[in-house]
């Protein structure tokens, strides 16, 4: 299995990049087409778990901004093969100075890179 092709690694990049746009943009219409549109999509976020597209999408519009501005301390990008990748990373919270942890499960789905699963807790 090739592991870390640079092309790849450079396609999650841009994926995760425009993913943070819409995130920080509190861009909702763009998350929902960054996640996989699929029942076993899950995401655990501070303590809850939310299984299904569906669900992800509803417990975004239940708060009013989906974060305050961050910046990246550490972003780290591992693919395996051509269609599937992990991404962690941590996040400095500018208004509050919190870090926030994240992790990721990219993959390749109908030729987009989407999040299959999604995990986000505070440091």
């Amino acid at each position: 299995m090739l592991v870390n092709d640079p092309t790849v690694v450079a396609e999650v990049r841009a994926a995760f990049d425009a993913y943070e746009t819409a995130l920080l943009a509190n861009d909702l219409a763009a998350l929902d087409e960054w996640f996989w549109s699929d029942d076993r999509v899950v995401r655990f976020i501070f303590g809850r778990v939310e299984r299904g597209f569906d669900a992800i999408a509803a417990a975004r519009r239940e708060v009013p901004r989906q974060t305050g501005p961050r910046t990246i301390d550490l972003l780290h990008i591992n693919t395996f093969g051509t269609d599937v990748a992990t991404v962690f990373g941590v996040f400095r919270l500018l208004e509050t100075d919190a870090l926030l942890h994240q992790s990721q499960v990219w993959a390749k789905v109908d030729g987009a890179w989407r999040v299959v699963a999604a995990h986000v807790s505070t440091a």
